[in-house]
């Protein structure tokens, strides 16, 4: 990795992750760093210890072609993924203190028994996918209207995800984030 594009870049990140707090769910800091990986498609991952990380060449490339918000889109979708493992950590922590112990199990369930993108019906309809990505989408939607180059995967669309996306604008709206 180039020290100077990372150098570049960090405070970028670092401000879109600060920047969007209020959606996350939870209060503790987002620890993240880059990684190096040719594949530019897989743009962000979340370690076993709750970090983000995202992928410099994916940074580079979506400003290079002027789609910088796709970093922001897919950030929030692994910042999902971070509360969906911090629901499940309190579940087995103290499950009187998990609010949605249901929701916990099923989301520990899923990422024990992930499904690739290989098969896309069962991959997009896994909870904590879908919820991602309409989580995602809807801040990127509340934030900055629509966005030409931020699209929802089609399968997602041709699903009916909209009522999902409006339930989640509604959450924001009467939160006034």
């Amino acid at each position: 990795m180039n020290e100077k594009q990372i150098e570049k870049y960090k405070y970028i990140i670092q401000n879109i992750i600060d920047s969007n707090v209020k959606f996350y769910g939870f209060e503790n800091k987002v620890e993240w760093e880059f990684f190096d990986n040719s594949d530019r498609a897989i743009v962000g991952k979340v370690g076993s210890n709750l970090k983000l990380f995202i992928n410099i060449n994916s940074v580079l490339y979506a400003y290079e072609i002027n789609e910088p918000l796709q970093i922001e889109y897919f950030i929030l979708h692994e910042i999902r993924h971070i509360y969906q493992k911090r629901l499940i950590l309190l579940y087995k922590t103290d499950i009187t203190l998990c609010p949605s112990p249901e929701l916990a199990q099923k989301y520990d369930y899923e990422f024990n028994h992930y499904i690739k993108p290989e098969n896309l019906e069962e991959y997009y309809f896994q909870q904590i996918e879908f919820e991602a990505f309409t989580f995602s989408y809807a801040v990127m939607l509340y934030k900055y209207g629509q966005i030409e180059y931020i699209k929802l995967p089609e399968y997602l669309e041709s699903a009916g995800i909209q009522k999902y996306i409006d339930s989640w604008l509604n959450i924001f709206k009467e939160q006034y984030l």
